[in-house]
């Protein structure tokens, strides 16, 4: 196959590596158009997340793996040391890890979805500034089919597998919805800035930010068109929301029983408090309050762990829907490396065909024209078949192109540049 992939990933580096090693977007182009100029490298996707740095590129003839690493080693701006550490794959393997990275299998959190978008926005990218070529669309393209059909026919992505978002799970089991609901952030940290994405991304409308650095709670609370709320949290900030939640790392509780259960009486509507910090925010004294659904640390641990390990066991069946696209996608570029030859020996047998109809026309009557006509078409068809199927015999079976050759010899065309064109083609297949 024409694919060489190198790259770098949260199991073979440590986060400062991976944060060096990091193409921006604004690189994007850049990186792809100084690849283009490599000899031999005719496509160009590159795949930069948070958690992996990978270069997809579809060359002619093939690249060495000291040649890649040096490239990414360039690219990247590491050093030879720090680009010892990254994976190389060719041709099939490299198909099949693209495959599995789309489809979530080698994520750091097995089964995310956010992956299948970035291989989406990757491949878009190199569409966009025109640096793929046929190859590289037909397998990423693929790859994104595969991505989908994982997550569609397996439960590889269902259930959640981080706090925040088991702790957004929690809430909409309780609440029914999270549409148009108010919800009160207690610290503006990595936590609770997640949380507040799955909470906004599931319809979440008014927000207020309580945090002890001020700038920090007005930069949160500006992003999701919310405002600002004194810190600890009011008990009048406690009685206007529906959802409550808390990442801090105070020493001392910040939501006491004493004081927010006098603002808690007369609710119309249930409150939930999650409590994702260690030591807790919230008191625990509050659980069992009326109409108020406490959740700690501890409940969506457990929660987590259980889905994780029905996402483990649900990516046995992914691996083997991958498996299949994989082989299904090798007997796709089996038949189409040697398809220049055929679609060469077709034109030339057709050629033919229609100078013998034209040169023996006046030798039947005109009524007679189309069924000559239907004949030769039916005698060049089972010639051809005959020769393309043992062509993809050979080239399946064998990893044999010599036949392939020797039909393109045999039924050169006059024009030397076409049989040139074809012969040089195959060669570059041989070198794969």
């Amino acid at each position: 196959m024409m694919l060489e992939m190198v790259g770098l990933n949260h199991t073979t580096s440590v986060l400062a590596t991976r944060d060096k090693a990091a193409i921006s977007r604004d690189r994007i182009r850049e990186v792809s158009e100084f690849l283009l100029q490599v000899k031999h490298v005719e496509g160009v996707v590159i795949l930069s997340t948070c958690n992996r740095v990978e270069l997809y590129l579809s060359p002619s003839y093939h690249l060495t793996e000291p040649v890649l690493r040096e490239l990414f080693a360039r690219v990247c701006h590491l050093t030879a040391e720090e680009a010892r550490a990254a994976y190389v794959y060719h041709d099939a393997a490299a198909v099949s890890h693209l495959f599995r990275v789309a489809a979530g299998l080698d994520s750091q959190l097995l089964g995310e979805v956010q992956i299948l978008a970035q291989v989406k926005d990757a491949y878009q990218a190199a569409l966009e500034n025109a640096t793929t070529n046929a190859f590289l669309n037909r397998v990423f393209l693929r790859a994104i089919e595969t991505g989908k059909l994982v997550r569609h026919r397996t439960g590889i992505s269902q259930g959640a597998v981080s706090v925040a978002y088991a702790a957004v799970d929690l809430a909409l089991r309780v609440l029914g919805t999270l549409s148009g609901r108010k919800v009160l952030l207690v610290g503006a940290g990595q936590t609770v800035r997640l949380a507040s994405k799955y909470m906004a991304d599931f319809g979440a409308a008014s927000w207020r930010v309580s945090n002890r650095t001020a700038e920090r709670a007005e930069a949160l609370a500006a992003g999701l068109g919310g405002e600002v709320a004194a810190f600890p949290p009011r008990p009048e900030d406690l009685a206007w929301a529906d959802v409550v939640v808390s990442a801090t790392s105070a020493p001392d509780l910040l939501i006491r029983a004493d004081t927010a259960r006098p603002a808690l009486e007369g609710r119309r509507h249930p409150l939930v408090l999650l409590d994702l910090a260690v030591p807790r925010d919230v008191d625990p004294a509050l659980a069992g309050t009326e109409d108020l659904y406490l959740y700690t640390v501890d409940d969506f641990q457990e929660l987590v762990q259980a889905n994780l390990r029905a996402r483990q066991r649900e990516a046995a069946r992914a691996e083997k829907l991958v498996d299949k696209m994989v082989e299904e996608f090798q007997a796709w570029y089996q038949e189409n490396r040697i398809s220049p030859t055929i679609q060469q020996l077709q034109e030339v047998l057709e050629g033919i065909r229609l100078s013998e109809v034209e040169n023996n026309a006046r030798r039947f009557c005109p009524e007679d024209r189309e069924q000559i006509d239907r004949f030769s078409r039916a005698l060049i068809k089972k010639v051809t078949s005959l020769i393309i199927a043992n062509m993809k015999r050979a080239c399946a079976d064998r990893n044999d192109l010599s036949l392939a050759r020797a039909v393109s010899l045999a039924f050169a065309p006059a024009d030397e540049a076409v049989v040139k064109e074809v012969l040089e083609k195959l060669n570059r297949e041989l070198s794969h």
